[in-house]
């Protein structure tokens, strides 16, 4: 079958609007896809419109990761048909059927070129708005390629992103927004891609239903599955990037392709994987051999890192570390026994707490019995002194009425003294007299509390101010210390004072994650920071900058900006001001 120039040898694919063939070009003597429109259709303007826009939508799009188009008959022509280079390959729909993308990182190297491939159509003005595994091809060399605009927005460099219309694309893989029939713009392509992000990271789809209509209610509630909950071996950072794709509130997404890119670079280079594009070649030619070689890597990498945080005594970054390998490889003796060994350590040290806490109560106790027992010897005095006084008044009113007796009547003569024996009272007698002394208080020690630098110290809620040396009286056994300080939570311990330390080094709370806020620096440009035994950690683009975790109120670290480095003493729970102007290129 001639059509022009072009003869038609096989017909490889159809869909709503047109059918695909694999052609000749008899000019240029090579081989080309020629998509025609269906016949039925050639009738309809606005079908006829829609491809006219699809073929000059992509003849503006030149990227490696893009379909090329050689040729287009023109919306008068009968047919209309659009030419394009043919890829000798299938959809990634087909392919992830066959040959599932695990290790889930696979899959972030599978859809890096296409994150490359929209930044640059949505540079150039074009949102795909079909986003699906459908449009995209995986040829047998292993380079996926982005394909079919046939509902793309073609817009003038001048306009806004912003579409208003029917609902268009495939309905797993739609945009709340564009299902509501608002604006769309290029993060509806972001929220697509998040959708086969999620598809080839699990092998299921994150939003399904029993019908239509249920499908997209449930992308409209955000009603989904955490990946990990459907694949364990999927690493938190992956589940990250797919969170944030699929975010219902566009604001809340990355706000651009290059953003989506600059992440699954990041994600791909902490997995170890430093040539994302030979790793998916590698992948399609051998998908089972490269894929077992990639998850042993994978395991390696892990069970290194594991032990390495080990070593510092970092024991939930260590368990976190094992837990990802053994999700990766469910059968690895080392990484199991080292999660056991971790998690009997954890443990032994609650039980420690425990016996810790039990004995600070026991003192508490103790200490509470002593009081106890002074408040009952100085009632008992009080008491027996109280006792003593009512007898000696009782006595002395007996001795009055006597002598007013006396003065009416004869006295007799006085009875004879009593016997030196006799008046002598006995050792028994003497103790039953003698009233107890009362228990002396405990005196109250000279203490001082110390400081790194300073803080704000309460003692038993009664506040010391704010320094870092503290010198008070207290008793001796248990008190609530509370130590303040804005580079960290509040530290809530219990200290046991003695006679034998006057001296106590109060410690801050585990330090708060530091801030960042990026000066005269491009918008885009990547910020990565450098604490030593740690290595560079990304944390976000200059115009978004996220927090980065403290192991100490204050760390030296190197900071790179884009193409610019400086060096910084980073502050935990503070605002670090990074300024480009100030780097050096």
């Amino acid at each position: 079958m001639e059509l022009g120039r072009y003869r038609l040898e096989e017909q490889v694919g159809q869909g709503g609007m047109a059918v695909v063939w694999r052609g000749w070009d008899t000019q240029l003597r090579r081989t080309v896809a020629v998509k025609v429109l269906h016949a039925h259709l050639h009738s309809r303007e606005e079908i006829r419109k829609r491809f006219d826009r699809e073929a000059h939508a992509v003849a503006r799009l030149h990227h490696p990761y893009i379909l090329d188009v050689y040729d287009f008959s023109g919306p008068q022509a009968q047919p209309s048909y659009l030419v394009t280079e043919f890829i000798r390959g299938q959809t990634l729909r087909t392919f992830a059927d066959e040959h599932p993308f695990d290790p889930p990182e696979l899959a972030a190297a599978c859809l890096l070129p296409i994150a490359e491939a929209l930044q640059h159509a949505h540079a150039a003005g074009v949102v795909h708005r079909d986003l699906k595994p459908e449009n995209i091809m995986v040829r047998d060399d292993g380079v996926v390629k982005l394909t079919d605009f046939g509902i793309a927005a073609l817009l003038d460099p001048d306009e806004k992103f912003t579409v208003t219309g029917s609902i268009l694309g495939s309905p797993s893989h739609l945009a709340p927004e564009t299902i509501e029939g608002k604006p769309a713009d290029p993060r509806a392509d972001l929220f697509s891609f998040g959708t086969i992000f999620y598809w080839l990271s699990c092998g299921k789809l994150p939003y399904q239903g029993t019908s239509p209509a249920a499908l997209l209610r449930s992308i409209l509630d955000g009603t989904r599955r955490d990946p990990r909950a459907v694949r364990p071996s999927i690493s938190d950072g992956q589940a990250r990037i797919i969170a944030r794709c699929l975010e219902n509130d566009p604001a809340k997404r990355y706000q651009s392709a290059a953003e989506v890119k600059l992440e699954l670079t990041q994600l791909l280079r902490d997995s170890g994987i430093d040539d994302p594009v030979r790793e998916l070649a590698a992948f399609v030619r051998a998908p089972q051999a490269h894929a077992a070689n990639v998850r042993a890597r994978l395991v390696a990498r892990s069970l290194g890192a594991g032990e390495e945080q080990l070593s510092q005594k970092r024991t939930s970054a260590a368990l976190a570390a094992f837990g990802r390998a053994l999700a990766l490889d469910p059968q690895n003796e080392q990484a199991r026994g080292r999660v056991d060994r971790i998690r009997r350590r954890e443990r032994l040290v609650k039980l420690a707490r425990r016996a810790v806490v039990a004995m600070v109560v026991l003192a508490v106790l103790v200490a509470v019995g002593w009081e106890l027992r002074a408040a009952i010897r100085r009632v008992r005095a009080t008491a027996a002194a109280e006792r003593v006084a009512r007898e000696k008044t009782a006595a002395e009113r007996s001795a009055r009425q006597q002598a007013e007796a006396a003065s009416t009547r004869i006295v007799p003569p006085p009875p004879p003294p009593p016997s030196a024996t006799a008046s002598v009272p006995t050792s028994e007698n003497s103790r039953k007299r003698t009233a107890p002394l009362p228990a002396k208080p405990a005196e109250a020690l000279d203490v001082k509390l110390q400081v790194r630098q300073h803080a704000q110290v309460t003692v038993d809620d009664r506040d010391l101010g704010d320094s870092n040396a503290f010198s008070i009286k207290v008793a001796p056994g248990p008190h609530r210390v509370v130590v303040r300080h804005s580079c960290c939570e509040d530290n809530d311990l219990v200290l046991v004072v003695t006679k034998n330390q006057p001296v106590y080094k109060l410690e801050y709370g585990p330090p708060r994650p530091a801030q960042f806020k990026v000066l005269n620096a491009p918008r885009d440009a990547r910020v990565v920071v450098d604490v030593f035994g740690r290595g560079p950690v990304l944390v976000g683009t200059a115009s978004n900058p996220l927090p980065y975790s403290m192991t100490a109120p204050s760390q030296p670290a190197t900071v790179t900006i884009g193409d610019r480095t400086l060096s910084i003493d980073l502050k935990a729970g503070s605002v670090n001001t990074l300024d480009y102007a100030q780097a050096t290129p």
